[in-house]
């Protein structure tokens, strides 16, 4: 059920209007079966992925925090990874590792050549999302920054709530958990603010990164015979597509949690204006980024401590290399996850190199050159990020350099909407980062502007928007 669609829409409005009509104690249990219902409608089976995972993770987390012996917490904590990672390795990487490994011994010729034993399994939805939120649930219960959730109803929600169930945010359970013991009651203010969201994620979903989909996958299609030119402008914009459409998703996840008095963490704090790679990562896909941080590049760095700096590119390697698979079983992504943590590598090398450039340079050129610097390295790492495989990867960035030509425009109509829409969305991010005009439409203290404007926006969003494009990218991960 895409959010983008009238069925979520229509399932989204009797949710609602009954969640309200039900009694305040009656509620979470409510929106666990609408959660249920809206999972079960993708796939049925899928359901009995996510309920093992949270009857299993619910039981042992009570384990782990009522138990004394450190052994035996131990014991359990691994018994909880075991049962997460070992669900997400068999449906998400099973293939790939048989896979590599046989290509490996085929390789070395240790074994003579066979066909990999792949399995034919789908990939349930929203599977790496929950797993990475169950997993640091019980590390936090595990060092003993939170308590066990006792309740059963409340930790199902946590894990089941549907605005977040497909593509996040990674909930942590210290910002989510105490909003279930609140007593929600009805506020205009939550539907206002939050319809306003969901019609700003609309706007970047439909009219900016369908848009730019449009043009990209054209483009990439047909990428051994376009020009330099226009691969360069495709890379460029497929950046924008990325932001807008995770970004739009995340606007239309937050707003609809919103709606129903809940506050889901940002995962998004104006990514494309940040002055370097740690800048970047600090605002993207933040729920990810923190997560890794907090659970794997931390404790690497703090138990290698001794190795000095070493110890910090190691931790930075391991950390990227487990955002690089996490979003999918692909050597691509691992390459993608390597070359990231290259950069951030190369700026702690240089950190004191840069302060000197950046104390003799005007403030503003060297911010603003810092940004499309940034905005450069990641639009190229992308490439890799969107190629099925290494080798087109290489084609493009080589097809960049070498290839002469006239810039591809399909429809100038496609090129004009396209162009508009990443206009105000980034006007709109420019505003909120530096505040350079003292006007603003989205954010006006003025009612009726704030009103006009979000009427011209939902205007706009039917005039432009593509309202038969594909799923969220970020769906496939």
């Amino acid at each position: 059920m895409l959010f983008t669609s009238i069925i979520y829409f229509l399932f989204l409005a009797a949710v609602l209007f009954l969640y309200y009509l039900v009694p305040v104690k009656y509620r979470n249990l409510f929106l666990i079966a609408a959660s249920i219902w809206f999972y079960t409608y993708v796939k049925l089976s899928y359901i009995f992925i996510i309920l093992f995972i949270i009857v299993s993770n619910y039981y042992i987390g009570i384990l782990i925090d009522q138990t004394k012996t450190n052994t035996t917490r131990k014991n359990y904590f691994y018994l909880s990874l075991i049962i997460n990672l070992g669900v997400l390795i068999f449906f998400k990487y099973w293939n790939f590792l048989i896979e590599s490994l046989f290509t490996l011994l085929g390789w070395v010729d240790l074994s003579s050549p066979a066909s990999a034993p792949v399995l034919d399994l789908a990939l349930p939805i929203g599977l790496s999302y929950y797993i990475f939120q169950t997993i640091g649930y019980i590390i936090d219960i595990h060092r003993q920054t939170i308590k066990a959730e006792k309740n059963f109803y409340h930790f199902t929600l946590f894990t089941l709530f549907f605005p977040k169930l497909l593509v996040g945010p990674i909930e942590r359970a210290s910002h989510f958990l105490p909003q279930l013991n609140r007593r929600i009651t009805f506020d205009s203010e939550n539907l206002v603010e939050g319809a306003k969201r969901i019609a700003w994620g609309l706007f970047k979903k439909l009219v900016v990164a369908d848009r730019i989909s449009i043009y990209h996958t054209a483009v990439v299609i047909h990428s051994y015979q376009e020009s330099g030119f226009t691969l360069l402008f495709a890379t460029l914009l497929y950046t924008f597509e990325v932001y807008a459409d995770f970004s739009g998703y995340t606007d239309i996840a937050l707003g609809t949690a919103r709606l129903f008095g809940f506050n889901l963490m940002e995962n998004f704090k104006r990514p494309l204006l940040a002055r370097n790679l740690s800048d970047f990562w600090r605002r993207w896909h933040i729920s990810l980024s923190s997560w890794v941080n907090d659970y794997i590049f931390n404790p690497l760095s703090l138990k290698h401590r001794d190795w000095g700096v070493w110890g910090v590119f190691y931790a930075l390697i391991i950390s990227f290399v487990v955002i690089g698979i996490w979003h999918g079983a692909s050597w691509n992504y691992v390459f993608f996850g390597l070359l990231q943590a290259g950069a951030l590598i190369y700026e702690t090398i240089t950190r004191r190199a840069r302060k000197k450039i950046a104390k003799r340079m005007n403030k503003s050129v060297y911010n603003n050159v810092s940004i499309l610097l940034t905005f450069l390295f990641v639009s190229f790492s992308l490439i890799i990020f969107q190629s099925p495989t290494l080798d087109q990867a290489i084609n493009i960035i080589e097809g960049i350099f070498s290839k002469p030509g006239k810039l591809f425009i399909d429809k100038p109509s496609t090129l004009l909407f396209m162009l508009i829409g990443i206009g105000i969305m980034m006007l709109y991010d420019i505003q909120e980062e530096f505040r350079p005009f003292r006007f603003s439409f989205f954010s006006n203290k003025s009612w009726l502007i704030q009103q006009i404007s979000y009427a011209f926006l939902l205007i706009y969003i039917l005039l432009a928007g593509v309202f038969d494009g594909g799923q969220f990218i970020y769906f496939a991960f």
